[in-house]
């Protein structure tokens, strides 16, 4: 059996519009170019229209292919180390764009993909679905197994491919989701489970949506769903930003 694949999922909270300037200054944190260490998988921030607090930053660091020794030394180098051995010019200056955040400690489950995996399929988003659902204590992997066999096929129908179906090790009673997808497909999905509910005729009915809203309530208690944009040249990010004006918006164009 191969090491359990681990990431650390990182909140940040972001000063001003710092998002662009810290999302970058990543590609300069040293621990990048630590053999075995945490490498970057994503770097998102959370776009204000889909849900979600703002200016924050997500990021997904993968721990590496030595799993829980992988850890270990991620653990060691941030410990009684870092005060001489790391950080110093980086860790200042992230500090002129973030204030603060919140970790996560994730493990894959079976049928959520590796990084390398995501690589070599060519899995790319220019939308992300971010779900953090609060469970009973002690169903996460009961719940992701429903994911992955039931909840995974239909989204694939929409155009929303798993990079993340994640138990949250530091504390019993969370899952972490993450969809690549693009924007039309999101609103055809939510367009399709709002006709199913009865409450518009903007899409197509689709009752399987609202079948796995029902059997996802047996396990969730909470949670939040929120949509990201993606720092492009990460594994699964697009290869740039957009380019638009504010002149092309105010044509239609």
């Amino acid at each position: 059996m191969a090491n359990r694949a681990l990431y650390l999922y990182e909140v940040v909270d972001v000063v001003g519009q710092g998002q662009y300037d810290y999302m970058e200054h990543l590609w300069q944190d040293p621990v990048q170019r630590m053999p075995e260490m945490n490498s970057l998988q994503g770097s998102f921030y959370v776009c204000a229209y889909g849900g979600g607090r703002w200016p924050q930053v997500v990021n997904i660091w993968d721990v590496g292919t030595e799993g829980w020794t992988g850890w270990a030394k991620n653990v060691d180098r941030l410990n009684l180390k870092r005060r001489k051995a790391f950080y110093g010019d980086w860790w200042d200056k992230a500090a002129e764009w973030r204030s603060g955040g919140f970790d996560r400690l994730c493990g894959g489950v079976p049928g959520s993909p590796t990084t390398d995996e995501i690589a070599a399929r060519g899995v790319k988003g220019s939308l992300f679905v971010n779900e953090i659902l609060e469970v009973r204590p002690g169903t996460a992997l009961d719940f992701l197994a429903e994911v992955a066999e039931t909840r995974v096929p239909l989204m694939r129908e929409y155009g929303h491919e798993p990079t993340g179906l994640y138990e949250v090790l530091s504390n019993p009673h969370e899952v972490v989701m993450v969809w690549a997808t693009d924007i039309a497909s999101q609103a055809r999905l939510r367009a399709n489970r709002d006709a199913a509910r009865g409450l518009s005729d903007e899409g197509e009915p689709d009752q399987r949506l609202v079948d796995w809203e029902r059997r996802s309530a047996q396990f969730t208690t909470g949670g939040t769903t929120h949509v990201m944009t993606p720092l492009p040249r990460t594994v699964y990010g697009p290869d740039d930003w957009e380019d638009a004006t504010l002149e092309q918006w105010l044509e239609g164009t």
